[in-house]
């Protein structure tokens, strides 16, 4: 489907997370649609220049070697880009992870408890000042049936930190084919700045290597604060993906 094996590694852990997480996805042969549990989750990807945009797709995701064609038509639709992903990785190196400091544990949830705990530091964690209450009260509830049902799935890991008992920051991993991706990273605001997400991944990075995993991936926002700290842990840029909305 895309050009460059590691390219496509990288593109097909993705869509096993949104498949598994966020809505059912459907290879159609000329397309790839992800039908979203919420509507704002859904898009639809062309695999070649000669197919139609179905009529009610609002979304559209672009990547690097889509046919140069499709910016434009989608502009003649009423699309305009919404968002870009930076999808970065690096290879799974031995080590040991470091002593974590007084007060904090890293467990992988295995409980109705641990589940509640992850969706709420999530749900803070990724909060916008514009979402209401009704807003988070969804997002939590939706973040507790995925990890519900996700959180038993063997090829899918999700951890909470806590710090002096209390959840503080969270994350998940999707392995596919030697590839772990790492989502969901997150920590409530009162905790920012104490390094726990480096923690959890330094976690992340001895499991992948325990089972055998090759290469570490994840996605974010190009030029954000976000990407600067995977850059200085190790990831490297492979390309990016974009969105358009109407």
């Amino acid at each position: 489907m895309f050009p460059d094996v590691t390219f496509s590694a990288l593109v097909e852990n993705h869509f096993a997370f949104m498949g598994a997480q966020r809505g059912d996805l459907h290879r159609k042969g000329a397309a790839i649609e992800l039908v979203g549990r919420a509507d704002f989750l859904s898009w639809w990807a062309p695999l070649i220049a000669d197919v139609e945009v179905p009529p009610e797709a609002t979304t559209v995701r672009l990547f690097p070697w889509s046919d140069e064609s499709w910016p434009p038509r989608l502009a003649d639709l009423g699309f305009r880009m919404s968002s870009e992903l930076s999808y970065l990785d690096c290879p799974v190196r031995p080590g040991t992870a470091a002593t974590l400091p007084d007060g904090v544990t890293i467990e992988v949830v295995a409980s109705d408890a641990d589940v509640d705990a992850f969706a709420t530091v999530q749900t803070a964690g990724f909060a916008e000042p514009a979402d209401t209450d009704e807003d988070l009260a969804w997002w939590r509830e939706f973040l507790i049936e995925e990890a519900r049902r996700n959180s038993t799935d063997p090829a899918q890991t999700f951890y909470v930190l806590r710090a002096d008992g209390v959840p503080a920051a969270v994350s998940l991993t999707v392995v596919t084919d030697g590839v772990c991706g790492v989502y969901g990273v997150a920590t409530s605001p009162e905790f920012r700045r104490r390094g726990y997400a480096n923690q959890l991944l330094d976690r992340i990075r001895v499991d992948a290597y325990a089972r055998g995993d090759e290469r570490l991936a994840l996605q974010v926002e190009p030029d954000s604060a976000a990407e600067r700290i995977y850059l200085a842990a190790g990831f490297e840029p492979r390309f990016r993906s974009t969105l358009y909305s109407r």
